[in-house]
């Protein structure tokens, strides 16, 4: 017995699936724990579960890349294979992140209001990409999809993870705080993609964004208690950076009254930046993919905690 969470794929994408596995019994409610050997869902589900009460869980494929307090030294030891969705987000998360740097670059919020007030005012002198350096924490498959597009408009990509190996699209590569420190101070766009975990946990704090440029572009795509909320805010208001491009927040939604919907140098999205009309079929494609795998006896892709 499989459950499947039909709301990301769709229920034509659901009626596909139960026609493609005719002989596989599956339930888009759950019941029957003790039965159930696949879960295909959504994060409330595996946070909120009582691992106990699935003794036949085989398998569990998360519906999104990120797995932030997701257990998985637990369902490690109850050989419970876990698999995220990576390369399902990236391509439009990748796009955002050009959204909100070009957003700024190009004023965008400047000329609408002036088409808005029929203002026929130039803007000399706006950045170009071209030339420039960009550090992209997170060398995953949205930091990859980022580098690649960079690598289009002839920058410079350095990657901030946790090994030396290199990758494609990436100028460098750099893993040492340290480096790190010295990446921040030359970098004219900063990307935050990592996963958070302890070690990143409001890793962006006050000492981070006094290393960066005046003019730099701070965009988080990542996750949002990443950042040290506070510490950000601050650099906004003093003009240490020159703005930021955010998809994420700590708290989500953000409350009505603070401080970073009113900043003018804040360009702030609802964590929409997946948002994409083939998110549903590409979601589709990976669980048929997986379960054709598992099925197979064979190892699923995306496997975290193998």
């Amino acid at each position: 017995m499989i459950y499947v969470d039909p709301r990301l794929i769709g229920r034509e994408n659901f009626k596909t699936l139960e026609s493609r596995y005719s002989d596989i019994d599956f339930i888009t409610e759950i019941s029957n724990k003790e039965q159930l050997e696949v879960l295909i869902t959504m994060p409330q589900v595996v946070k909120s579960m009582k691992v106990q009460e699935y003794p036949n869980l085989k398998w569990i494929q998360y519906l999104m890349a990120g797995y932030d307090g997701v257990d998985l030294n637990m369902f490690k030891q109850k050989g419970i294979v876990f698999s995220n969705a990576q390369d399902i987000f990236s391509k439009s998360i990748a796009e955002d992140v050009f959204t909100k740097i070009l957003f700024f670059n190009r004023h965008v919020k400047q000329f609408v209001q002036n088409m808005e007030q029929s203002i026929w005012e130039p803007i000399r002198e706006e950045p170009e990409l071209t030339g420039s350096n960009a550090l992209i924490l997170g060398v995953g498959s949205i930091g990859k999809e980022v580098a690649k597009r960079f690598q289009a408009f002839e920058m410079n990509v350095t990657g901030y993870r946790a090994t030396k190996k290199p990758a494609e699209h990436f100028d460098s590569i750099i893993t040492e705080d340290d480096e790190l420190n010295k990446a921040l101070q030359v970098a004219d766009y900063v990307v935050m993609a990592l996963p958070l975990n302890e070690k990143t946990d409001h890793m962006f704090n006050k000492e981070k964004f006094t290393l960066m440029k005046s003019s730099a572009l701070f965009i988080n795509v990542g996750r949002g208690p990443s950042v040290n909320q506070d510490d950000l805010v601050e650099a906004l208001r003093n003009r240490q950076i020159r703005g930021a491009g955010l998809d994420v927040t700590e708290p989500e939604p953000l409350p009505k009254d603070h401080p970073l919907w009113k900043l003018d140098n804040v360009y702030l999205t609802p964590h929409n930046a997946s948002s994409s009309p083939y998110m549903r079929d590409r979601l589709f494609e990976m669980i048929c993919m997986n379960l054709d795998l598992y099925l197979a006896g064979k190892q699923v892709r995306y496997q975290i905690n193998n």
